[in-house]
């Protein structure tokens, strides 16, 4: 028991002396870290200047901002003296060199002045595949004996080339993300406004083929009369009018959601549930009148016959109809570009004015559209084929 008692005194003995030593060490460490930043702390003018300090275009002598400084397209200037302060400059890139000193002239609210700079021109671009390749700056402040080296990082950008071609490839592999982000956007709205514009469909053409029978109380004749009328209008108003017209109006007229994507979501599926409400119509209308006789002397009701019998084969006649409004609308939802959404027309028009290449960028797009379109059509062709859906003559106001 004694020999337990004086081991876990000696256990404890040890413990305390060891984290006293261990604050002891750490205190050293602080003051040692707090001599060594006494010892490497800047003058105030060469802090201001590593702050403050301004690259140039050589293009039109404009601020660069670190943004631009990370796409570098054409050459640049670095100032060599900031205030008190001198900066000496070292380039190592196979991209970019230096080019020597120069004076250029620049312009503030209190009229012109001239400043010394060094030139930093581009010797090559690096192939599009490649993407922007960095470089490293690295600049030496020096004020009386205090020195202080700091490197700026940039980047050069590849460069589109003159041919028609060569400028297609260069557009495509260069913006492949911003194409891909509008591919995704249009087949989301296109998809979703489908599927929407369906259920609406199906409402609308129930609402459209009610028929009014003998033992209806005037109210229901009422409310069938009106909701045929309702579905009327509705498909007169939305297959009347221009989609980008209907964009504008619930964005720009009545800024409806606060949000460019839920709108043009919103104004998609109206505008295809009354296309699809006629589509649908004319897929009921090819259904076999005794279907309907049938199922009337069994003595289910309109309603029962409309959900369990005409419209499953109203359905089913219409969907490779119903599949061609979706081919439709990855196309048309282009027009929704009007309202700021960045689906893949919109994102070709942001990229065509990088570099003011209008044909190619638009025919990038172009070949894009027609893969989507002709890929989405061999796949509803597959599935058709594989349920045995077979397009038929469809009677349609269209």
């Amino acid at each position: 028991m004694r020999h337990s008692n004086r081991f876990f005194f000696h256990a404890l003995l040890f413990l305390a002396a060891f984290l006293l030593l261990t604050q002891l060490t750490a205190h050293d460490d602080i003051h040692k870290t707090e001599a060594d930043n006494r010892s490497t702390r800047l003058d105030p003018r060469i802090e201001e200047a590593v702050e403050n300090l301004t690259f140039y275009s050589a293009y039109n002598n404009q601020t660069l901002t670190e943004e631009e400084l990370h796409d570098i397209k054409t050459g640049f200037y670095l100032p060599v003296r900031y205030g008190d302060v001198n900066i000496t400059w070292d380039v190592s890139s196979p991209y970019v060199g230096n080019a020597g000193l120069r004076t250029i002239e620049l312009r503030n609210e209190n009229g012109t002045y001239e400043i010394e700079v060094v030139t930093i021109n581009i010797i090559s671009t690096p192939p599009v595949w490649k993407g922007n390749e960095t470089f490293v700056l690295s600049g030496t402040f020096t004020y009386d004996d205090d020195i202080h080296v700091y490197a700026y990082t940039g980047a050069v950008a590849p460069e589109m080339g003159d041919g028609f071609l060569e400028g297609a490839a260069f557009t495509f592999i260069r913006y492949i993300s911003l194409f891909l982000d509008g591919a995704l956007t249009t087949l989301l709205l296109a998809l979703s406004g489908t599927v929407l514009g369906f259920f609406l469909g199906m409402v609308l053409v129930f609402l459209r083929l009610a028929d009014v029978n003998v033992s209806d109380s005037s109210f229901i004749v009422l409310m069938k009369h009106s909701g045929a009328s309702l579905s009327k209008g509705y498909i007169t108003v939305f297959r009347g009018t221009p989609m980008i017209v209907q964009a504008s109006f619930f964005w720009y007229g009545l800024g409806l959601f606060g949000d460019a994507l839920l709108c043009g979501l919103f104004v998609v599926s109206l505008n295809t549930g009354a296309y699809i409400a006629e589509i649908l119509r004319g897929g009921v209308n090819a259904v076999d009148p005794g279907q309907k006789e049938a199922a009337r002397s069994l003595g289910m009701s309109h309603t029962q016959t409309m959900i369990h019998v005409i419209l499953p084969q109203g359905i089913k006649n219409a969907l490779p109809a119903i599949g061609n409004e979706f081919i439709i609308n990855i196309k048309d939802t282009a027009v929704l570009s009007i309202i700021g959404i960045y689906e893949l027309f919109n994102q070709t028009r942001r990229i065509a004015g990088l570099h003011y290449r209008q044909l190619e960028a638009y025919f990038v797009v172009a070949l894009i559209y027609l893969v989507l379109t002709y890929s989405m059509s061999r796949f509803l062709r597959y599935v058709e084929k594989k349920n045995g859906l077979n397009a038929k003559e469809l009677t349609s106001s269209n």
